[in-house]
């Protein structure tokens, strides 16, 4: 379990410090607490809390006290809290003129108002989950905020079945719960309104997320959120992201992006997934977006459009893995680990020699396995089926279907030119020119 901070600095592990007892309490407990002061006067009750965000931990600094006969909300600062729980909070008198009223555009972080309900980008579970609590400890008289509750214990307690949902589990530790260092807000402009508001779990590891996954959370997201969490991807995972996206989520995409990041995207997208995307759009949009290609990658772009059996020169990537036969795997691997992530294929290595002659080839699953001190010419498959530039894309989807190849080298004169992908290859020409 993580360590909460006290008063005194020290630090609670399971429910206690070395001072005193630590308790532990969940938001939908103690909202509507009535609240009351010292003198005994009836303040209202409990409608929510104020917290100071932290990379860690969140602290309460005020409550929000709701009043009877539609009166404006009371901010207490918690400095004044008396006692908390259990039942009811004590605060001290107030002072003359009373506590001050929450005002109508005071931007606070209200937990109840602006967390509950909202949607969290968990990347442990690569789902798009809720927050239906919080968890709130109280430490030597602070009380923070230490975790979101989104197990089917605390749903089933928002929905008022809390009885089929089994225990209440407090404890931060327990399934269920994403401790609140993991929880960022992911937009400054937080609002009660739905759809305004999503929580992400470590919004700078995003990227660690499956593009298929996280092109489904985007899915799921609104127009202004998805463009929070797209905007915080680097150009290559949004480009991994872009490609698999829904059409309508593309075109939303692109619409909300300038053109130089567009143009920083697609320089991690081979020319086929280019004109996968840009025939969404409508015609004058993709003849803008054409214009921040280079001239031979417009070229082949266009001919993807308006064609269907294209030769193997249009649909080759060129960034590749190229090593000497030479080479030991143990050197290998620190050589792939500095290219891979500028390449559009790495699942295999193609070993060439000085004058980019192709001598053979290395599944990346090959290597892994291999002595490290072997070279890879001694390692490598010979016998590499390729296909020379002017061939078809039919009879290229045909050696797919055979080899079950994930990528097929382009050779001219004995030497690598560019890798066909398979995805590439079976990208349907005929349904680019029917979106168009």
């Amino acid at each position: 379990m993580s360590e909460t901070p006290s008063r005194s600095g020290e630090t609670r592990q399971n429910g206690h410090t070395e001072n005193g007892h630590v308790q532990s309490f969940l938001l939908s407990d103690v909202v509507g607490w009535k609240v009351r002061t010292k003198a005994g006067a009836k303040l209202g009750k409990l409608k929510d809390v104020v917290a100071q965000d932290d990379p860690k931990y969140a602290q309460v600094t005020h409550l929000v006290v709701g009043r009877p006969y539609g009166d404006p909300s009371l901010k207490v600062p918690w400095s004044e809290v008396a006692q908390f729980g259990p039942e009811e909070i004590v605060v001290q008198n107030p002072p003359e003129g009373g506590y001050g009223e929450v005002g109508p555009d005071e931007d606070l972080l209200l937990v109840k108002d602006k967390i509950l309900d909202k949607r969290v980008l968990d990347t442990a579970g690569l789902a798009v989950e809720v927050v239906y609590d919080i968890s709130l400890l109280l430490v030597e008289n602070k009380l923070f905020m230490v975790a979101a509750d989104i197990s089917r214990h605390a749903l089933m307690r928002r929905i008022g079945l809390g009885r089929l949902g089994g225990g209440r589990p407090k404890d931060p530790g327990s399934e269920g719960f994403i401790p609140w260092k993991y929880v960022q807000p992911l937009a400054h402009d937080l609002t009660r309104t739905k759809g305004d508001v999503r929580l992400t779990v470590a919004k700078n590891r995003l990227e660690e997320i499956h593009p298929e996954d996280l092109a489904d959370i985007l899915e799921e997201l609104d127009r202004e959120e998805r463009t929070h969490v797209f905007n915080v991807l680097d150009s290559r995972a949004a480009a991994a992201t872009l490609g698999a996206t829904e059409p309508r989520v593309q075109r939303e995409i692109l619409a909300d992006t300038s053109v130089e990041r567009v143009a920083e995207i697609f320089n991690h997208l081979s020319v086929v997934e280019i004109a996968e995307v840009i025939s969404v759009l409508p015609r004058d949009e993709a003849e803008e977006f054409q214009k921040i290609l280079s001239a031979s990658r417009a070229a082949r772009v266009q001919e993807l459009l308006t064609q269907h059996d294209v030769p193997a020169s249009v649909l080759a990537v060129h960034r590749i893995l190229q090593f000497p036969g030479d080479l030991v795997v143990e050197d290998a691997f620190v050589k792939f680990r500095k290219e891979a992530p500028n390449t559009l294929v790495v699942m295999y290595i193609y070993v060439a020699d000085g004058d980019g002659r192709l001598r053979g080839v290395i599944d990346i699953n090959e290597l892994l396995q291999a002595n490290p001190e072997s070279k890879l010419e001694d390692i490598m498959v010979k016998n590499v089926v390729s296909v020379a530039p002017e061939t078809r894309r039919g009879e290229i989807e045909a050696l797919f279907r055979r080899y079950r190849f994930r990528a097929i080298p382009v050779v001219e004169d004995g030497k690598i030119v560019g890798v066909v992908r398979e995805k590439d290859a079976f990208s349907t020409g005929d349904e680019i020119r029917l979106a168009r």
